[in-house]
């Protein structure tokens, strides 16, 4: 299981137990199963698993999805329990699919369980993995949680004047500006305003560029860093970001062009 935050040497430990309890209680055991593929396909295209049963990821990596946003993703070794038989009739079910291709081995539910409450030892390989499934799903919505009240960076404080990006300088990171109040300049030319709300560094780091401005805090700020590797998980897993992420950088280009226009007429250029 894959978690979209920083998720720590204990998730991790946890995830690789899991699959290995899993592994233990599967291996050998004496039921039909098959394998399907999930051909790559977008998060509109996801589906409904089949019925009635249990699956495990066998290659490449596998999505959940729900209400339009990733809630989860599953990599080799994981247990898949799809929902859909157990839920209220006005309840979507969750989709799975896979953005670049994954194959599943399916087990029906009935004669898998019934297998492993036949073995001590299988069923109790099957006990540990089925909690620490649950474990991770309740690990990973502490990450989800974390994300929703911010983006899981650390505050950084710029005293007034100070740089936060340098013209020239490589893209690595994307900021959110959550106080004060700073400027862009673009060879030391003011042309727009950073405040509190606003994501900056964006469009350098989403094509691969150098910083094409300058970013310096006008008063005392408080920033948030983000690798721009994490943000681009986070925009995955929360496509709501996307739209905010838009307009923020609509507002930046349109602040932009509205600063070379004036600068333009003030020269008499046009």
């Amino acid at each position: 299981m894959l978690a979209t935050a920083q998720s720590g040497n204990d998730f991790q430990a946890l995830n690789e137990a899991a699959k290995s309890a899993l592994k233990n209680a599967l291996s050998g055991i004496d039921v039909n199963s098959r394998l399907i593929e999930l051909s790559a396909r977008p998060a509109a295209e996801f589906r409904n698993l089949p019925r009635q049963m249990i699956g495990v990821v066998e290659s490449g990596l596998v999505s959940i999805l729900h209400n339009n946003t990733v809630v989860s993703v599953l990599d080799a070794g994981d247990l898949i329990l799809p929902d859909g038989d157990y839920l209220p009739a006005q309840v979507q079910p969750l989709l799975f699919g896979s953005e670049g291709g994954a194959t599943i081995r399916l087990y029906p539910r009935a004669e898998l369980l019934a297998k492993l409450h036949q073995e001590e030892e299988r069923f109790a390989a099957w006990s540990r993995a089925f909690t620490q499934h649950v474990s991770l799903l309740l690990r990973l919505n502490a990450l989800h949680i974390r994300e929703a009240v911010g983006m899981g960076g650390t505050p950084e404080i710029y005293p007034a004047g100070a740089v936060i990006i340098q013209q020239g300088d490589p893209a690595d990171d994307i900021f959110s500006m959550t106080e004060g109040l700073a400027e862009v300049l673009v060879n030391d030319m003011p042309v727009a305003k950073i405040r509190p709300g606003e994501l900056f560094g964006t469009m350098a780091a989403l094509t691969g560029s150098h910083r094409n401005a300058t970013v310096k805090a006008v008063e005392s700020c408080s920033v948030i860093r983000v690798p721009k590797d994490r943000f681009f998980e986070l925009i995955r897993s929360r496509p709501a970001a996307v739209q905010g992420l838009l307009v923020d950088m609509a507002k930046s280009i349109t602040e932009l062009n509205e600063e070379v226009v004036t600068l333009r007429r003030r020269h008499g250029v046009g």
